[in-house]
């Protein structure tokens, strides 16, 4: 990931310095497209505050010298898959039969699922085990309204 430091080393090294995109990624060892994408908006935002003027040049300014921002809605989850949420399943399903079964003692933990998704091969961390479940358990509650009737009344 890259930081405001060097977001600013990127655009000091090309237009003070005057050093092309493949010099300051040796330098830097950031990849070329990360660097043409910092540049590129760097003179984009430039010309929108020469053409406007300076009505709006602090606002230009700030989201030049901002942190970059990365859009993370869109990635695929890469290890957590459907089989591994359906092993998941599993367990929080055995759990709940001994739960009923007057077991309790018995239930597996977060930490014994993400062993026993171990055990069968499954590349995964505990994290990852652990939002699974809560997100998995969150869905399953339902909520229950208790009604009173006094004698005589019916439905």
């Amino acid at each position: 990931m890259i930081g405001l430091v060097d977001k600013q080393k990127i655009i000091i090294s090309h237009y003070r310095e005057g050093k092309t995109q493949r010099q300051i990624h040796r330098e830097t060892a950031i990849s070329r497209k990360t660097i043409r994408k910092y540049i590129q908006e760097y003179d984009r935002k430039k010309n929108i505050l020469v053409n406007k003027g300076n009505s709006r040049s602090s606002e230009i300014i700030a989201d030049i010298v901002e942190k970059p921002k990365y859009d993370t809605s869109k990635r695929n989850k890469v290890k957590l898959t459907d089989k591994i949420i359906l092993r998941i399943k599993f367990y929080l399903a055995e759990n709940e039969d001994k739960r009923a079964s007057g077991r309790s003692k018995q239930q597996k933990k977060k930490i014994d699922i993400l062993e026993a998704l171990w055990d069968e091969e499954f590349d995964i961390g505990y994290t990852t085990v652990c939002n699974a479940i809560t997100n998995i358990e969150r869905k399953k509650k339902e909520a229950y309204i208790r009604q009173e009737y006094s004698p005589g009344e019916s439905t």
